[in-house]
């Protein structure tokens, strides 16, 4: 199979956290206080002293849960849970454990990762970078800035030049935003590699910079390549330190995932765990009983795709495709060819998904053992569980989903189709329809341009469009709806229906008012390139459901 999208060794628009109204002023003040050299043996002035550190306080301001620190043994492994660290910095020792937070995420990021090695420009050379950085991480970012200069005086040198910048920004704004800021921005006197414990391992090997996220697991920094720093020397972009802020921004987006997850009482069905799976795959599941899956009105799948080895860069598969699960036949389960739910694999990265699927909730209504089977177009250890629950705010269940439309490659004869005649049954109480769809190929523009699918219902058309609105950054604009950050490859760019690193979501529009029950409709699909004609080469990997409530 061939990849999507080819991938390669942003300037962007980041989610940031707001801030209670008592910690933020509403205008930026000029300050114009005095800058510490940054020397070991003085601390960093202010104009504004940072208030004590009170971690509640901190998480109660930002509107976020506070979660105790776990006491646990060193270890630079990815998602391990991080072991109390101690560091020198500008300000003197901080300690992990001491100044925890329970809501906060922590960035350590050195001057020379290891995917930025070989760019023209180091990671900390450009000043607007460096402050912009500060303007666009989250409000509960700890960042630690670290050099792998040998020499003290060079490190520290290092960390002045960093400071000084970061200190211009700093007094752009107002006192409480300043306070708040600074007391978020840390830099380390100790060598990169020589950083306390776990750190200096992992900023050693891999040493592509390290993160701790909200649920104190030990994560990676990903690429900086920014898409505006095209270089033609080395046939890439050049990287723009900004883009770690991305990192934070994901943490905050899997945190509020998983808080809202463990407030379901979601009845799991394990199918894959932790398996390695590579190509096609079968599986058979237990599904309750029929008058339990009837209790049901939500169906989420859960899904963990981990590299095979250590790490990600390198250990992970490169490119992006598409990847399924299907629900096999019930009377013959070698057959094999409902698709359940879709994703689109990241490059170099790892990630989970999940998928609400409710509306095919109908296709599992009589429960009990079900077949599955995932195709995988790389190597993953796998992780998948189906959540059902109840959200308490239905009055009637999906019980019935059929495919009525599928894609294919397109032509100018794309759209030369008859009408379906349908029969809806008469003691359905709501019916809706439900678009899964991807466009691929560029020769038909079908990856990078916009596309737009009409269902036209008994005379009344349904419209569901996929424009590319701003393409350089229509991916990253949904890192906090799912889109893993920071990919070795062109992850930024917006696709037709879908993002490198991200779960293909099923579009629902209800359509009740416009059938006729217990009698027969007429259905018809056009398609539209909102950049170009049906030229050949596009495809479209389209599932359209026709959806009945009860």
């Amino acid at each position: 199979m061939r990849p999507i999208s080819r991938p390669l060794a942003p300037f962007v628009r980041l989610l940031v956290l707001p801030l209670a109204a008592a910690c933020t002023g509403s205008n930026p003040a000029d300050h114009s206080g005095t800058t510490n050299s940054g020397d070991d043996s003085q601390p960093v002035e202010h104009d504004t002293a940072p208030p004590p550190f009170d971690p509640t306080t901190d998480c109660d301001a930002l509107g976020m849960p506070s979660i105790p620190f776990v006491d646990a043994t060193a270890s630079p492994i990815l998602y391990e849970t991080a072991a109390d660290i101690t560091l020198n910095t500008t300000d003197g020792a901080w300690n992990l454990k001491t100044e925890w937070s329970g809501c906060d995420v922590y960035l350590f990021v050195p001057d020379d990762p290891k995917q930025n090695q070989g760019l023209p420009y180091a990671t900390w050379s450009k000043k607007k970078d460096n402050k912009t950085l500060i303007d666009t991480m989250p409000l509960n970012t700890q960042i630690f800035f670290l050099s792998s200069e040998m020499g003290t005086d060079s490190r520290q040198a290092a960390l002045d030049a960093m400071k000084a910048d970061v200190d211009a920004q700093l007094d752009t704004y107002d006192a409480d935003t300043k306070a708040w800021k600074s007391r978020h921005i840390h830099y380390v006197t100790d060598k990169t590699t020589k950083a306390d414990g776990w750190l200096g391992e992992a900023l050693t090997s891999p040493g592509v910079g390290a993160g701790i996220d909200r649920m104190q697991r030990v994560r990676e920094i990903g690429s900086m390549a920014d898409p505006t720093r095209y270089d033609s020397s080395i046939s890439w972009f050049d990287s723009n330190i900004v883009m770690v802020a991305n990192e934070a921004v994901y943490y905050n987006f899997e945190a509020a995932r998983q808080e809202k997850l463990d407030a379901e009482d979601a009845t799991i069905v394990p199918a894959w765990q932790s398996q390695e799976v590579y190509g096609s795959a079968d599986i058979d599941i237990t599904l309750p009983d029929a008058a339990t899956m009837a209790t049901f009105d939500t169906l989420e799948l859960d899904m963990t795709k981990l590299c095979v080895g250590d790490g990600e860069y390198g250990a992970c598969p490169a490119w992006d495709y598409l990847d399924y699960v299907y629900l096999c036949d019930a009377a013959d389960n070698t057959v094999c060819n409902t698709e359940l739910g879709r994703w689109i694999t990241t490059y170099w990265r790892e990630g989970r998904w999940v998928t609400d699927v409710s509306p095919l909730l109908g296709l599992l209504k009589d429960g009990g053992t079900r077949r599955l089977r995932i195709q995988n177009s790389n190597d993953y250890v796998t992780t998948l569980n189906l959540r059902l629950s109840d959200s308490g705010t239905e009055t009637d269940h999906p019980s019935e989903a059929q495919v009525i439309y599928t894609g294919g490659y397109v032509s100018a004869t794309f759209n030369d189709r008859d009408p379906l005649s349908i029969d809806v049954p008469a003691d359905v109480s709501r019916v809706a329809l439900g678009v899964v769809m991807t466009g691929h190929g560029n020769p038909g523009c079908m990856e990078f341009c916009g596309t737009e699918h009409t269902f036209n219902v008994n005379g009344t058309d349904n419209v569901f469009s996929f424009p590319i609105t701003d393409q350089s950054y229509g991916c990253m604009d949904q890192i906090g709806e799912g889109t893993v950050p920071n990919q070795y490859g062109t992850w930024w760019y917006g696709r037709d229906g879908w993002c490198p690193g991200k779960q293909v979501d099923m579009e629902v529009t209800d359509i009740t008012d416009q059938v006729l029950f217990g009698q027969t409709n007429t259905f018809n699909y056009t398609f539209a390139n909102l950049d170009g004609t049906l030229d050949d080469g596009g495809n479209i990997v389209l599932n359209a459901w026709l959806i009945y409530y009860r």
